[in-house]
């Protein structure tokens, strides 16, 4: 059939790029739309997953420039959006009950229709800006971009690739194209690493999708590039909508670590093989990059702790699939839901596609933050672009970036991430580029630079990183307990929690002590630190399980290093009716409140670094006591994560930097005073990998060289 005087045929015209053909793409020729006369803001389409509607318009803003016009834009054929929207309705049908649903849920706010606008005019609060209105021609794309970067030597390029679901069902030649353009400017752009954002396919159920992608990412294969995938919703459902069987079968079948096995690049997966890292090496700068399983469960987390607390020498990127969203992009910027990580209230209607996942909020709070290296988390899942800088522990930012283009036309147009960094200006400069249209999106969401000093986010030279936490990467030493004199002959060393209170009784006419014991066994000695290391910095690592209820008192707790032996089976009596200072204890070496501010806080960091010096000089490790504040009238204590709770993620903690003492054989590497067959079972276990602790000459990988240096030490 005809539609406005066209064929099909003609619809599906290939179109020429050098070194590029894709069939099956129709796509207008470039016309300058400033010499054009201005038009009349129109509305040009619906997004249905909003449930409100999105206006577009050709209103010229301060970011147009020479446009390429978008084939939604083209008035002399069909919108292919619109065309596509029944084809995609059981894809969206969740997001639209997720905005409208929410939306009613929570404020039962009424919207107008939208006045159009192109959100760019002074002080609109949108950011997001209509495809055919900040497209910029840039068919000599990568020439600009070696052109910007000729000054230095210290630049290059990680790309990413967002949702490529509807390419592999519909639009595979889009998907090719892609990763073909990636290869062929490979060297143009020194792309050292791509990171997919998971929803690889549209449904996980379809053989013939996969095959699509399999065929599509396999050209970064032959290319030699090292990549990354991570799963999203439809990777692991039939459909992407929650409450669907969980079928990560075909996920692991084409995309687990088999593909990657004997890459040098690639560190390793998780148990499941739905998370993996890899190394690269680039501006003078060694880099690792994890990709996180959907809604990463704590069993993938705990893993994940493991790669980062070994390779705390590298600055870290993590992608996922589902983890921020730009709500407000819909609501004119009415924050009904705030643009940011998923918040609870959207689980309650959009609910987690994985049965173990976690929400976006916990996967902040007991992970991203928590790690130091960590400078960039990528995600899509949620189609907009958005970005905002959090804050880690070390009071470095982190920047959290969305982008997800699957519902512009042509199944997303082929929107890649351009990421060139700078390691010697400290920045990353992000590009949206797509090689089907030969054009760059340059409104502020979509072009843009992240400040990012590298060297913050590693080691300094000559330092290391050793991390003590109950069930990360083997480690089993801790000891906990509390002992209550309510209960003086109770032990409570099988709890999940201790407490720590002024008055376990809660009576009125006299005060029962709750006292609480931690220890890290093995922290000093042939597994742990070296004896005679320096300690640059060690810090305590508590999470409150329940704070200060009072809104009277909010007591202080103390941290004393403990000088007497005790177990896990210690009691009140046991330990000579309580702890007390001088007897059992050293004067409190920090404090902190009890009440959590805010109500998410409830990790207690402690600096303790001069107590695990003295640990290091050769005094006894007993470890540490946590005693409450004695307050007249108050009751109320806190009550702490144990070794023993089911969150690996929330147990105590205890992180240590150091250097290593010099007269240290290099090759020794269990710090035992001898190079025997334990260091060989250390190296062994890392080799071809660019292990901190077993490359010993430095050179970025763990060899035959590493191991004639070894056996030059035998002994």
């Amino acid at each position: 059939m005809r539609a406005h005087g066209r064929t099909p045929d003609e619809y599906v015209s290939g179109f020429d790029v050098p070194g590029l053909h894709v069939p099956g793409l129709h796509v207008p020729e470039r016309r300058d739309i400033a010499a054009e006369p201005q038009e009349a803001a129109r509305p040009r389409a619906i997004f249905p997953h909003t449930g409100f509607a999105k206006t577009f318009c050709r209103k010229r803003g301060k970011h147009d420039r020479a446009a390429v016009v978008s084939p939604l834009e083209d008035p002399m054929r069909p919108n292919r959006f619109e065309r596509s929207i029944s084809a995609r309705s059981r894809k969206i049908a969740t997001k639209t009950a997720t905005f409208a649903s929410t939306s009613a849920a929570l404020l039962s706010f009424h919207f107008a229709a939208a006045t159009p606008h192109d959100g760019i005019e002074e002080g609109a609060v949108r950011r997001h800006m209509p495809p055919f209105a900040i497209l910029e021609g840039a068919t000599d794309y990568v020439r600009d971009v070696a052109r910007r970067s000729a000054v230095g030597t210290a630049t290059f390029s990680v790309i990413g690739l967002p949702d490529t679901q509807n390419y592999a069902s519909d639009f595979p030649q889009i998907f090719t194209a892609q990763t073909n353009w990636v290869a062929a400017n490979r060297s143009a752009l020194d792309v050292r690493f791509v990171s997919h954002y998971g929803d690889i396919v549209n449904n996980a159920d379809q053989a013939f999708q996969w095959a699509n992608a399999n065929a599509s990412m396999s050209l970064l294969d032959g290319a030699s590039i090292p990549y990354g995938v991570c799963p999203g919703n439809h990777d692991i459902t039939s459909s992407g909508t929650p409450g669907q069987p969980y079928i990560p079968q075909n996920y692991l079948a084409n995309f687990g670590p088999q593909r990657f096995a004997g890459e040098p690049w690639f560190g390793g997966s998780s148990p499941s093989g739905l998370s993996t890292y890899a190394y690269f090496s680039a501006g003078g700068v060694p880099f690792i990059h994890l990709h996180l399983d959907c809604e990463t469960p704590v069993a993938e987390l705990t893993w994940a702790q493991s790669v980062l607390d070994a390779h705390r020498d590298r600055p870290a990127m993590l992608t996922t699939h589902r983890y921020l969203q730009d709500a407000e992009d819909y609501t004119s910027g009415v924050p009904i839901v705030p643009s940011g990580r998923f918040p609870a209230s959207w689980y309650a209607i959009e609910g987690l596609y994985n049965p173990n996942g976690i929400q976006a909020e916990d996967f902040f709070q007991w992970f991203i933050r928590r790690n130091a290296n960590v400078f960039l988390v990528t995600c899509g899942h949620f189609h907009e672009e958005f970005r905002q800088t959090s804050t880690n522990v070390a009071g470095k930012p982190v920047h959290e970036v969305l982008a997800d283009f699957q519902d512009d036309p042509n199944g997303g147009d082929g929107w890649l991430r351009i990421m060139r960094f700078d390691t010697f200006a400290n920045t990353i400069d992000v590009d949206t580029y797509s090689p089907t249209l030969q054009a760059v999106r340059t409104a502020p969401e979509s072009d843009f630079n992240l400040p990012v000093v590298f060297d913050d986010y590693r080691l300094a030279e000559g330092a290391r990183f050793k991390a003590f936490q109950q069930g990360i990467a083997g480690y089993a030493g801790t000891q906990d307990t509390w002992i209550n004199q309510d209960s003086p002959n109770t032990s409570y060393g099988n709890n999940d929690t201790r407490w720590v209170d002024d008055d376990t009784a809660n009576s009125l006419f006299a005060d029962y002590r709750g006292q609480g014991l931690v220890r890290f066994d093995g922290a000093i000695g042939a597994n742990g630190v070296p004896a005679g290391s320096t300690i640059v910095k060690a810090t305590l690592v508590l999470d409150i399980a329940d704070d200060i209820d009072t809104p009277l008192f909010n007591p202080l707790f103390f941290v004393h290093p403990v000088i007497r032996s005790w177990d896990e089976g210690s009691t009140w009596n046991s330990l000579s009716g309580g702890l007390t200072v001088g007897a059992d204890l050293l004067p409190a070496i920090g404090q902190f409140l009890g009440d959590n501010v805010p109500n998410s806080e409830s990790m207690r960091r402690l600096d303790v670094t001069a107590t695990v010096a003295s640990w290091s000089a050769g005094a006894s490790n007993y470890g540490f006591a946590i005693l409450p504040q004695i307050i007249s009238g108050n009751d109320d204590g806190i009550e702490i994560w144990t070794s023993e709770s089911g969150n690996p993620l929330l147990r105590p903690r205890l992180e240590v930097t150091y250097i290593p003492p010099t007269a240290t054989n290099v090759a020794d590497l269990d710090g035992d005073g001898f190079v025997a067959g334990s260091d060989l079972a250390l190296l062994l276990s890392a080799w071809g990998t660019p292990s901190p602790v077993a490359d010993l000459d430095d050179d970025g990988s763990v060899d035959a060289q590493d191991l004639a240096i070894m056996l030059s030490n035998w002994g």
